[in-house]
């Protein structure tokens, strides 16, 4: 639509006010600004794609294809390019395919890959980190705000060797001592109090995982579960392998300060109760809760969320219960 159509043939040239004429000048900077910011953007994600020309590439529909040190990447530039032109657009290129190493699959898998943004930042800038977080996915895969891109390459690949098995062995061994043993399919780490725990992985019967652990002068190890998902109560501190891990790292000592505050919800309560059975302290903190609080009722006991437990955990807990008393006032 012209300018015309828009105001019309007025020919009148109103008398400009001063302090309009700067505001607008001072708009007008603004926006060229910025466009020059964009043209600098531009030259710099062209600039990596062409300092990268084997790993990186542009296939007919126009997807920038990347090849990382742990998958193959293939994002789609539409979504990016049409929030470009238009920014209320919807459109992102937040959703990236994920494919593994060994070449690339019919039907994927897709994570949604997110760059935390600068204030100003131009919309090339942001490509810019985009791209090199994937080319350099070994390092970013592991960091805290990139949880998706983490269960998409934990569900290519598993937990056995694979690709991703340098940069997590190097990563739990920085933040908690974790020491994989790919022999065995598991990882032992320290806890709390003298403890060392065992996670096994790749089961041949099951996706769950093995949890064990190993006291003070104990040369054996004793199992919690053998399939953590199903003989737990679900809790979230046992969602992800990570998650697993980290919380296991700071236990038996996490479960006792939970029972002595009263925030043992905070815990799996099967898991809670299983480790009382065979840790007196902790044993003894939990009878505040079950012996000591009028209230308590195993009915009532929640996993997180306030949702209360199945019959058949309820009856876990009731036998788990009168066990701590044992173990308690033994």
């Amino acid at each position: 639509m012209s300018l015309t159509n828009l105001f019309g043939n007025n020919l009148e040239t109103p008398k400009i006010p001063e302090d309009q004429l700067g505001r607008r000048a001072i708009m007008l900077e603004k926006m060229l600004g910025n466009s020059r910011a964009v043209a600098r953007a531009a030259d710099l994600v062209m600039d990596i794609i062409e300092r990268n020309e084997r790993r990186m590439k542009l296939d007919a529909d126009g997807n920038l294809v990347i090849a990382g040190r742990l998958a193959f990447y293939k994002v789609n530039l539409n979504g990016f390019f049409d929030k470009f032109t238009n920014p209320f657009s919807y459109n992102s290129f937040d959703v990236v395919e994920v494919h593994p190493k060994s070449g690339m699959v019919e039907e994927p898998q897709t994570a949604c890959v997110q760059v935390q943004p600068q204030p100003n930042m131009p919309a090339g800038d942001l490509l810019a980190g985009y791209i090199l977080g994937l080319l350099n996915d070994e390092v970013t895969w592991l960091q805290e705000h990139l949880g998706p891109l983490r269960r998409t390459l934990l569900a290519i690949y598993g937990m056995g060797r694979s690709p991703l098995s340098a940069s997590l062995q190097a990563h739990f061994w920085e933040k908690m001592r974790g020491r994989f043993d790919f022999a065995n399919d598991c990882v032992v780490v320290d806890g709390t109090n003298g403890w060392k725990w065992r996670v096994t992985f790749c089961q041949p019967l099951t996706r769950e995982f093995k949890i064990e652990y190993q006291k003070p002068r104990q040369d054996w190890w004793t199992t919690v579960f053998n399939e953590h998902i199903k003989e737990s109560s679900g809790h979230y501190v046992f969602n992800s392998f990570f998650d697993t891990v980290e919380h296991l790292a700071h236990c038996p000592g996490l479960l006792c300060q939970m029972a002595e505050d009263g925030n043992d919800w905070e815990a799996d309560p099967i898991f809670l109760r299983k480790i009382a059975v065979d840790y007196p302290p902790l044993a003894k903190r939990l009878l505040k809760t079950i012996d000591d609080d009028e209230a308590y009722d195993p009915e009532k006991v929640s996993n997180y969320y306030d949702e209360y437990l199945a019959a058949e955990e309820v009856n876990t807990i009731r036998q788990l219960d009168d066990l701590v008393r044992e173990r308690a006032y033994a």
